[in-house]
């Protein structure tokens, strides 16, 4: 049986910024949208976020695979591409696509947030790349992001993945959060 999501595959990827246009219509195939619409208006106007669909994982997972399997040769131009609009689930997306390509997701991860996002969206994305078997990067990678409180703030909440003796300093010195934030930072510190 195909579903809406197997026709929308079917037509493949275009070119340029009709790739954007496709993918949001990727987001938005099956009923989780329709479901969810009232929590995520209300979760959009405070995120700074481009939108929030609400689509569930493995949705997001079949379009993170199909993008994979069939246009590997486009992924560094579609993370490029998902990052200026900035919707959530080009976000989540984006987590997912570093966290199954080759090279260092980590670094790929602090090189590319580079703007304040919702707390939750930045821990899924490291979390994705920790379950794709990369281990949390020693202390001296994590500190070699230091250009910015965003980086420096991400570096902790990597570290708090897997809180080591090493990592004490680094979740100490991380510049303050929100409350959340601070209580993760707690809770490591306390680990």
């Amino acid at each position: 049986m195909v579903d809406d999501l197997d026709s929308l595959f079917d037509k493949g990827l275009p070119k340029g910024r009709k790739s954007m246009s496709f993918l949001k219509s990727a987001y938005d195939c099956g009923a989780q949208g329709l479901v969810n619409r009232s929590i995520t208006d209300k979760v959009l106007q405070q995120s700074g976020l481009a939108f929030h669909i609400g689509t569930d994982d493995p949705t997001m997972r079949r379009v993170a695979s199909w993008l994979l399997t069939n246009y590997e040769d486009r992924i560094e131009e579609l993370v490029k591409r998902l990052w200026k609009r900035c919707g959530r689930e080009d976000v989540k997306l984006i987590g997912l696509l570093f966290a199954n390509t080759e090279g260092d997701a980590w670094a790929k991860m602090l090189s590319t947030i580079n703007k304040g996002l919702p707390l939750d969206l930045i821990l899924e994305m490291a979390e994705e790349i920790k379950r794709s078997g990369r281990e949390v990067p020693r202390v001296e990678f994590l500190s070699s992001f230091n250009e910015n409180k965003i980086q420096m703030q991400n570096a902790m909440l990597i570290a708090s993945l897997d809180m080591k003796e090493e990592y004490v300093q680094l979740v100490t010195n991380a510049p303050k959060g929100g409350e959340l934030f601070e209580r993760i930072r707690m809770r490591a510190l306390n680990a």
